[in-house]
């Protein structure tokens, strides 16, 4: 027997509270609304959350399941107010941050326990996080690359494959959908679980992690790390980005 407030426990344990409200409209809707949610979204988890919670209807009510997931996610909200904190890579001063970029990407790839996001204009494989990024792939970790191509972008000089052996799925922007030549995919970004971004100047090599002058800021909780995911997402459905 599905039982709908363990359900309920474990999918606000799991996602964010937007996503929770968006599953308690659908689930105020019965079956169909909470089919018409599946049929819709873009994430495996969110598909997964509907079918249980489809199940749930044949013991409690849509009323009951939409009010019990309502209340998860406010309280998902109250305790989940946004942490700010500065990355460095560089050299040190008395002002000192206690987070180097290495640590922080290798740390959120590590938390990471339903998807990520890894947006870079230079990538190499990076020996640390190709460790992390496999451990993430081998827990069920849906793993999304967003990386820039020299056939989308001359002045780009990398050729190869970052990260070759990695089952994941890999994006591009392509030329065709660029507003001019030279134009660069240059974002740095890194968003765990729709709950945490790193957004910074530092690309995916062992520069960017050890030597270089960068700077990043990362944000836990709040919206903005669920309204990045969302835009890149976005991108891809419109036909911006494509799989490669």
């Amino acid at each position: 027997m599905t039982d709908p407030i363990s359900t309920v426990q474990a999918l606000a344990r799991e996602l964010p509270s937007q996503d929770l409200y968006a599953l308690s409209v659908a689930a105020g809707g019965g079956i169909a609304g909470l089919r018409d949610l599946r049929a819709q979204a873009s994430s495996n988890i969110i598909r997964r959350a509907c079918s249980q919670l489809i199940a749930c209807l044949a013991h409690r009510s849509a009323d009951y399941l939409a009010g019990a997931l309502a209340s998860a996610a406010t309280a998902d909200s109250a305790h989940k107010a946004q942490v700010v904190d500065v990355v460095w890579t560089g050299p040190h001063t008395r002002i000192t941050s206690s987070r180097l970029t290495a640590h922080s990407i290798t740390t959120l790839i590590d938390e990471a326990r339903q998807e990520i996001w890894l947006v870079s204009y230079a990538a190499h494989t990076e020996p640390r996080i190709t460790t992390a990024l496999k451990s993430a792939a081998g827990r069920g970790v849906e793993i999304t690359l967003l990386l820039e191509r020299n056939m989308d972008n001359p002045s780009y000089s990398f050729r190869g494959i970052p990260f070759p052996h990695l089952d994941v799925t890999r994006l591009a922007w392509p030329a065709v959908r660029r507003s001019a030549r030279y134009t660069s995919l240059h974002a740095k970004i890194l968003v765990t679980d729709r709950s945490t971004a790193l957004v910074g100047s530092a690309n995916i090599t062992g520069a960017a992690m050890e030597t270089n002058l960068e700077c990043g800021i990362l944000l836990r909780g709040g919206p903005h790390p669920r309204a990045i995911r969302a835009h890149l997402a976005a991108l891809h459905e419109q036909g911006d980005l494509i799989r490669c």
